[in-house]
């Protein structure tokens, strides 16, 4: 006998119609976390051993009858829907509608494609003043031993953009790339809408962070006025997808379905799926690289340091399933160099070799770190150097969550990066200059890998823990510092928020890398 179930789509009180992605339910998700894992474990047989898209939506999408089923149904209804694995993106969903019978036992959520746009993501540009200049290029070979810095072997990188980002300029690009004395590179291809003439600020920053680390790297650039959920699905089922992803998008844990349309579920239902389809992600060999948040462990939804508010997880940068990406300043000095760019000759670069984590009382924001609230239990690749730091004595928060998943896991400079804008220079601040950084490295590290007949990282978490644990030199250990403020103010000292220490700590993860260490560490234990 089947059981009947009543899901409402939608909350709004119109009759339109809308764009939407209907998420189905899966069915194997225990195994398809159980490869992932082998995947990306470095001492496991099945290392680098990737999964293709088919045998993903084989594994957990309803059966391909099941799915055909669906989307006759849903067009006998007026909607029309193209099957992605294990969602549908249909078109002409009324805004208000009820799913009855069979169809609803294989429908988990709906998200809509909304256009209210959220400001989830704010950027500071500054004039760099004497003495505290630009990191360019050279200076991020120095800072961060970056011994192979050209891509060789057709690596690639892509820039993810949501809700309705206009684009970057190819123009500007260009002009970073010469300022930086790399050879001209045009980008290798861009998904959904690209506005030069108007570009995002944000997308400029992303696109020429990952050429300036990475020369020569396959850069691509994602747009879409997607939320994280559709995008993933969208992603997933592309048949060509990039080596490495950098998202500097995020919002609060707790207020995700204040972003996504997402009816008849809560945030932690929304951010449980989206976890599950970056295993799938992870398990296509893909890495993805997020920002940890611009305004410290009380987050946007906290900046005026409420004790009953505290700490505030951002997600996606929470997710056991991305590399989460904090950010730090280079300390100057008056120590002068040498430096051979038209960037660093004509406009100055910072002329230190000491970070911290960026501050609200030094740079005027707080990078952002902390505990997930809604992922799974702590996972066990981190689990050592977690445990480590909670057992150190250090002051915590009153509440947070102490068998969360811990972010950051990495960190690298988001202070002063260097943007040309509309054909003019500019610094730009953010989690969202360090983490196209940082997933420039593991493009890098992809390609030193190609170049051996190795596997590219894939989810590289596992095999970062590990390669700190087995040389803790391959990261540069930042102790000191906090994150204990917001954009606006600093909260009382340890009650909104986490201080640094020795090894992993929530403000700057494990450090900043070395990638010389990095490399000879991968040539003995890959």
């Amino acid at each position: 006998m089947l059981t009947f179930f009543l899901i409402a789509l939608a909350i709004c009180g119109t009759n339109a119609s809308f764009l939407a992605t209907i998420a189905l339910k899966q069915k194997n998700t225990d195994i398809l976390f159980e490869a992932l894992h082998n995947v990306s474990d470095p001492t496991s047989k099945f290392y680098g051993k990737y999964w293709s898209q088919r045998e993903i939506n084989d594994l957990v999408a309803p059966e391909s009858h099941e799915i055909s089923w669906m989307l006759t149904t849903m067009k006998d209804r007026g909607i029309t829907c193209s099957s992605l694995g294990s969602a549908l993106q249909c078109e002409n969903v009324p805004s208000i509608n009820y799913f009855s019978g069979n169809i609803a036992n294989y429908i988990d959520f709906i998200e809509f494609i909304d256009t209210n746009y959220w400001n989830t993501h704010k950027h500071k540009s500054f004039p760099v003043e004497n003495g505290d200049g630009y990191v360019g290029r050279e200076v991020l070979n120095e800072l961060y031993n970056i011994t192979y810095n050209t891509i060789q072997h057709n690596s690639s990188i892509c820039s993810v953009e949501y809700q309705g980002a206009s684009g970057f300029s190819p123009t500007d690009l260009y002009s970073q790339q010469k300022l930086n004395a790399e050879p001209h590179k045009n980008v290798y291809k861009i998904n959904g809408p690209n506005d030069p003439q108007n570009p995002m600020l944000e997308a400029q920053l992303d696109m020429q962070m990952m050429s300036q680390v990475a020369e020569n790297v396959d850069l691509w650039y994602w747009g879409s006025n997607l939320w994280l959920f559709s995008f993933a699905t969208q992603f997933l089922n592309s048949t060509k997808i990039p080596e490495v992803l950098s998202m500097s998008w995020g919002w609060a844990e707790k207020q995700q379905c204040t972003i996504a349309t997402c009816n008849n579920i809560t945030s932690a239902q929304y951010i449980q799926r989206v976890n599950t389809e970056y295993a799938k992600i992870g398990l296509r060999g893909v890495s993805i690289c997020v920002a940890s948040g611009d305004a410290g462990a009380p987050g946007r939804t906290n900046e005026g340091c409420d004790d009953g508010s505290g700490v505030n997880p951002l997600f996606p940068g929470s997710s056991p399933y991305v590399t989460s990406v904090s950010a730090t300043y280079v300390v100057p000095t008056n120590v002068p160099k040498k430096w051979k760019t038209p960037l660093c000759q004509q406009y100055g670069c910072v002329n230190g070799n000491h970070e911290l984590p960026t501050n609200y009382n030094i740079t005027g924001w707080t990078t952002g770190g902390g505990f997930g609230i809604f992922s799974e239990n702590r996972p066990s690749w981190q689990s050592q150097e977690v445990e480590a730091y909670l057992n150190s004595g250090v002051k915590l928060p009153t509440k947070f969550n102490r068998k969360g998943r811990g972010y950051p896991d990495v960190s690298a400079v988001g202070h002063n990066c260097p943007v040309i804008n509309m054909g003019s220079i500019m610094g730009v601040d953010g989690t969202s200059c360090a983490s196209p950084i940082f997933a420039s490295i593991i493009a890098l590290l992809n390609d030193y890998q190609k170049s051996k007949g190795k596997p590219v990282l894939g989810f590289a978490n596992p095999l970062l823990y590990k390669m700190y644990h087995d040389e803790p030199n391959t990261f540069h250990d930042i102790t000191q510092g906090n994150n204990w403020c917001t954009e606006y103010q600093c909260c009382l000292s340890g009650k909104n928020g986490y201080s640094s220490s020795k090894g992993w700590d929530p403000v700057t993860g494990l450090g900043t890398p070395n990638v010389g260490r990095m490399l000879a560490w991968l040539d003995t234990h890959t």
